[in-house]
């Protein structure tokens, strides 16, 4: 019986070993291949220390927004309202940088364009480098109480989609090996969206290894895009549109007229089956490669310094955008 014990102790303390090992040669692959990019000078360029240890403050980033949209700058500040002075009813905006018109000034982004060709006002609610799950998050019981007493009663709402919103739904903890954030993240349990718990030191431990999130990250680069995972991916994405839908119809009792944009800057994947999916729930899908046949993934319309859109890329959508709606 002593034997059977030693052997479970010594196999315990070699997998602790070995995990921490793993751990840290993990970072060092990954810290030593991010240090040799070129960082740009508009963005952060934090690079965390190793820390296999459960973190002491949990950073889930996007979640404190109260004073986010005040256009303080055009990098990781959100937009402030435009077209307050039209009367009509306004137009809700949600997405990434894209839609947030990052590194772009306040009237040259699409929100901004929008406002002006339809004469209605637009509250952009796009948010840099979220997902279908930051959408879900403001009008979510966790945050709607204060999202509605900004955002005024409409039946207008859109989403601009690019590829990288598949990842950002499915990533278990941060973008980066080496990162030190925790993001939003939903599972589907009980017929509702259920936020993990970041309360939960066992959870934030396994988000907090470099092991887990490279094989997190390996896994859903080699998944994304593959047939085998259409249906499950493009069911998570609906249910994200459906429950936002349904928070705000209930929160303003009347029927929303919800378009999500395909911005194929990039081919995204799984798109027909996604777009059907999104019809027979009584969406209404725009494409950009029905606006139009020019490559939004090169010349003027795209900036190729940080690859988002440029002005001129707003200038020829938007006009375009504004005829489907």
């Amino acid at each position: 019986m002593k034997s059977f014990f030693l052997v479970i102790f010594i196999n315990a303390i070699v997998f602790v070993i070995g995990f921490f090992l793993a751990n840290y040669f993990c970072y060092r692959l990954y810290f030593e291949s991010e240090i040799k990019e070129k960082p740009t000078p508009l963005v952060d360029t934090h690079i965390p220390q190793f820390n296999l240890l459960y973190p002491k403050y949990i950073v889930i980033p996007y979640t404190d927004l109260t004073n986010l949209f005040n256009d303080k700058n055009n990098i990781n500040q959100g937009r402030k309202p435009v077209g307050l002075e039209y009367k009509s009813k306004p137009i809700l905006i949600f997405g990434d940088s894209f839609a947030h018109g990052q590194y772009l000034n306040p009237n040259q982004n699409f929100g901004y364009k929008l406002s002006q060709l339809l004469k209605r006002p637009v509250y952009n609610r796009a948010i840099p480098g979220s997902g279908f799950q930051h959408m879900y998050f403001q009008v979510s019981p966790t945050y709607s109480d204060e999202f509605f007493k900004v955002i005024p009663k409409t039946d207008d709402v859109i989403y601009i989609m690019i590829l990288d919103h598949y990842l950002r739904m499915l990533i278990f903890s941060d973008f980066s090996v080496i990162g030190d954030n925790f993001h939003v993240r939903y599972s589907w349990k009980n017929n509702k969206l259920v936020m993990d718990d970041y309360n939960s030191k066992w959870l934030n431990f396994l988000k907090n290894s470099y092991l887990i999130k490279a094989i997190n990250l390996k896994y859903l680069s080699f998944t994304i895009g593959c047939p085998l995972f259409a249906e499950r991916y493009t069911q998570k994405a609906l249910i994200y549109f459906l429950e936002t839908r349904k928070s705000l119809e209930q929160h303003w009792n009347n029927k929303i007229k919800f378009t999500v944009i395909l911005y194929e800057n990039k081919p995204i994947a799984y798109k027909s089956l996604l777009k059907q999916k999104l019809l027979e729930n009584n969406f209404n899908v725009i494409e950009t490669s029905e606006l139009t046949n020019e490559d939004l993934d090169t010349g003027i319309y795209l900036m190729p310094e940080n690859l988002h859109p440029t002005e001129a890329a707003w200038d020829l959508l938007t006009p375009k955008i504004a005829e489907r709606l």
